[in-house]
């Protein structure tokens, strides 16, 4: 679901307050996490409606729902996976959820709610979503609003329509405040609607 994507160029420095980014929350943050490996039946179900394969080298292809070139994204033995609504597996790497989930019974996790940063078409081109285009991170499609966006995500190419938001999870800078790194990935847009709240200003100098 998430990967660390980097450019040996440096993207140029925008002046404070140029373009202001939108900011949203998870709300919805119980859910159930299985880790790979452990044989849950969740995880034989997956495999047998080929939404998992199971390499002999521990590794997993994931198909989850922006998976649609063919190939599944790749996890590993130890990392951990969520299930959507519509039964599309999305995995999590084992130290990113470690930090960022609270288990509380059974396969029950609680998720730490941060303000995180947004992009969906039509916003304002942020310095982030700048960083991503020229850096060929992420592909724009105009001709296809289905594969609207693209990105080598979790060994794969991933697709997402033009109404997908675009979650920033982490921006990374250098001493000069250049971005060097942004951990990215799309978001389905029922799943945004239902599980995520847009922050305003004063909410999210609050949070």
């Amino acid at each position: 679901m998430v990967k660390l994507v980097k450019d040996l160029r440096k993207s140029s420095k925008m002046s404070s307050g140029e373009i202001k980014s939108l900011f949203a929350i998870k709300e919805n943050t119980k859910r159930q996490a299985w880790e790979f490996g452990m044989g849950s039946d969740m995880e034989k179900q997956l495999i047998l409606n080929g939404k998992l394969i199971a390499h002999p080298d521990g590794s997993y292809e994931v198909f989850t729902k922006e998976a649609t070139e063919g190939k599944g994204q790749m996890a590993h033995i130890g990392d951990f996976f969520k299930v959507d609504e519509f039964g599309f597996p999305s995995p999590c790497e084992r130290d990113w959820f470690k930090k960022n989930h609270k288990h509380i019974e059974g396969d029950w996790y609680l998720q730490t709610a941060k303000p995180l940063q947004i992009w969906r078409k039509g916003d304002p081109e942020t310095e982030e979503y700048r960083f991503l285009v020229e850096s060929g991170a992420l592909n724009i499609n105009t001709e296809d609003p289905r594969k609207y966006f693209s990105a080598f995500l979790w060994g794969t190419m991933e697709t997402a329509p033009d109404n997908a938001t675009i979650v920033f999870y982490a921006v990374n800078r250098d001493e000069d405040e250049s971005i060097t790194s942004i951990r990215f990935n799309f978001v389905d847009a029922d799943y945004f609607k239902s599980n995520y709240k847009i922050l305003d200003s004063e909410e999210y100098q609050d949070s």
